[in-house]
């Protein structure tokens, strides 16, 4: 008797604090908040530009956020260097799976789970095609660490975000072969879209270049993309695309969020990863990523 008149009461309550209209759209959205929260199985973020706010700052209680859901897979999807990664991820490491260099390797508990290096041949085909322009320096993102060759302070600092493992090299031909190639990133301060990428238009078909950011083109595996890299994390652990969420501000997400049915472009995004995705996050700055999993999971 006492448990019906207390759902009464509450009945009452809520019928006295919504409408009949307002309480229909409130039920209406907990029933979809609770369907979505139960259907989510994986998330993916990229870094720079995502989760990273402009001064390359994680949002506060993303790491509390992770710990909390332990049924949800949890995958950072970077250009950056794996141990750059771990480094910014150390505490929690065990509890995350990266996709780095673009999709080149993926990592689970520092084991290899997948990898697609660019063919020494080919590699050697990119650096011979830049090699005459000044303005343009090539990193080597190997497995083990990453190479550049001697390179002015800016640049290195500018590089230096990205790889934690980096060697300077006087002849950067001469270590190719030496390690697997996951990426071949060329960086042009700011005007990497316009000094690049016509250099690159008669590439290899084995390879590919992708603008990832407005200093840097990764040449990469034709395969290789973040969105490939989370097909392969999606058949191992039996999660279907529509049980993903993924968000991404530049071109090197774009077929992340293809493969993720719940899809989200940074406010501060470029314009055809807003096109591609199903939704427009609050901007990096805003912690956008953290806003929309608050309210997700």
């Amino acid at each position: 008797m006492g448990i019906i008149l207390s759902i009464i009461v509450v009945a009452i309550l809520l019928y006295w604090i919504f409408p009949f209209e307002s309480l229909f759209f409130y039920l209406l959205h907990l029933y979809c908040k609770f369907k979505v929260e139960k259907s989510i199985k994986l998330v993916a973020f990229d870094m720079d530009g995502t989760v990273l706010d402009s001064k390359l700052r994680l949002p506060k209680g993303l790491f509390e956020m992770i710990e909390s859901h332990p049924n949800v897979k949890f995958v950072v999807a970077s250009g950056r260097q794996y141990y750059s990664l771990l480094n910014i991820f150390n505490p929690i490491k065990d509890k995350l799976i990266f996709i780095s260099e673009n999709g080149g390797i993926i990592m689970e508990k520092d084991k290899v789970i997948h990898i697609m290096p660019v063919p020494d041949a080919k590699a050697l085909e990119v650096l011979d095609l830049v090699s005459e322009d000044k303005g343009i320096y090539p990193v080597l993102g190997c497995e083990k660490t990453s190479y550049i060759e001697n390179p002015p302070e800016y640049v290195m600092n500018d590089v230096a975000q990205y790889n934690v493992r980096l060697e300077t090299v006087d002849d950067i031909k001469s270590v190719v072969g030496k390690d697997n190639i996951l990426n071949l990133a060329l960086y042009c301060h700011k005007r990497a879209k316009d000094n690049i990428l016509p250099k690159l238009a008669d590439i290899s078909g084995d390879l590919k270049a992708v603008l990832s950011a407005e200093s840097w083109v990764d040449v990469i595996n034709a395969n290789v993309n973040k969105g490939n890299a989370i097909k392969v994390i999606q058949e191992i652990y039996g999660i279907s695309p529509e049980e993903c969420v993924a968000f991404g501000d530049y071109m090197n997400d774009y077929e992340m969020l293809q493969n993720c049915g719940e899809s989200y472009a940074m406010e501060n995004a470029h314009d055809e990863i807003k096109k591609v995705a199903k939704y427009i996050a609050p901007s990096n700055d805003d912690e956008g990523v953290m806003q929309v999993l608050k309210k997700i999971l």
